[in-house]
């Protein structure tokens, strides 16, 4: 948690608040207050978010796109940009590309609240039946998904090997080495075990499906990216890193997040599924492909791969517990899995 604090906190210091920017924008700016990685801006005109452009253009159009695509579509949860005076949804300052939307006043999710959860999942029931169609002139590299889990899984797994023979080769071991070859056999085998499983789904013909009628996902459906406003609405934030995929993936995820908070409670996986099937019917063969994806272990392979390769500056302190807290989620996850192939 602690380490996203700071990584927002860095990309504030990006923005550049200059008058002139805002200026160029056309209000008089009264106060500016940070709130994650954006800016609240109340002006002479109201309430607004502001945002700062962090990928290139051929994804912000992507992202910009798909939310409009959404809009048409008549799901209205989403953000509403606020077009710039040359008709442009971003404005460009000082070789710098930021843009504006209304500011959504509300609260952010507690998926620890059955009422704040089942809100979620009617949102992202309903979002993703307005994603059906979706089809862009141009899909950024790394942003289109399509049939690509056993490409990423066989990646991940050798990249857990390798990390392990440098482990190995290491004179002496720090307290993560130890965990991590603690943990590493196991979660190499449950990455093959993953791979193996989903190969015998129909995964390829769901993507396939996905792709011939056009679809995406947010994919960082997180709590922070929920909000619940005053008037009952929720609204979903953030489309910083959606990906043309089929929309098993955002399920799983949002399962994956609640069963951390809730030791991998099946019942509770159960509900979430049932919740969302009520609102945008799932089929039994995608049901299945939610196995292999529980089983992989995501976390313990990014907590690695922030630790060795990308050698994230973080508190040596905070990557002990998080190795240690990841490395355990690949025991609890086990039975859950168990239970899970039995009951769906």
């Amino acid at each position: 948690m602690e380490e996203n604090r700071q990584l927002e906190r860095d990309f504030l210091g990006e923005y550049n608040l200059d008058a002139r920017l805002f200026e160029a924008m056309g209000f008089k700016v009264k106060q500016i207050v940070p709130v994650r990685s954006v800016y609240r801006i109340v002006t002479d005109k109201g309430f607004f978010c502001l945002k700062k452009l962090r990928f290139p253009m051929e994804d912000m159009i992507f992202i910009f796109e798909a939310v409009e695509h959404l809009r048409e579509k008549g799901f209205g949860n989403v953000f509403n940009i606020v077009k710039q005076k040359n008709g442009e949804n971003f404005i460009c300052f000082k070789d710098e590309k930021y843009f504006l939307t209304e500011w959504i006043d509300g609260r952010e999710c507690d998926f620890l609240n059955p009422i704040d959860l089942d809100a979620a999942v009617d949102v992202l029931a309903h979002m993703h039946n307005a994603a059906e169609g979706y089809l862009p002139a141009v899909c950024p590299t790394g942003r289109c998904y399509y049939g690509k889990w056993p490409e990423n899984f066989s990646r991940r797994i050798e990249e857990m090997k390798l990390i392990k023979e440098q482990v190995l080769a290491k004179p002496e071991k720090s307290d993560i080495d130890k965990i991590y070859l603690d943990y590493v056999d196991m979660c190499i085998n449950d990455g093959k075990e993953a791979l193996l499983l989903l190969n015998k789904t129909d995964y390829k013909g769901i993507s396939e499906a996905a792709a011939s009628k056009g679809s995406f996902i947010h994919h960082d459906f997180a709590h922070h990216n929920i909000l619940h406003t005053f008037d009952g609405r929720t609204y979903v934030v953030d489309f910083d890193y959606s990906i043309m995929d089929i929309r098993m993936h955002d399920v799983g995820s949002l399962i994956v997040r609640n069963m951390k908070k809730l030791n991998w409670d099946i019942d509770k996986a159960l509900e979430i599924i049932q919740s969302y099937d009520r609102r945008n019917p799932v089929s039994s063969e995608e049901l299945k492909v939610l196995a292999p994806f529980f089983l992989f272990p995501q976390d313990f392979w990014m907590i690695s791969r922030q630790y060795y390769i990308e050698r994230k500056a973080w508190d040596e302190e905070d990557y002990v517990d998080k190795m240690s807290t990841k490395s355990e989620y690949t025991l609890m996850r086990r039975k859950f899995i168990e239970e899970y192939e039995k009951r769906v």
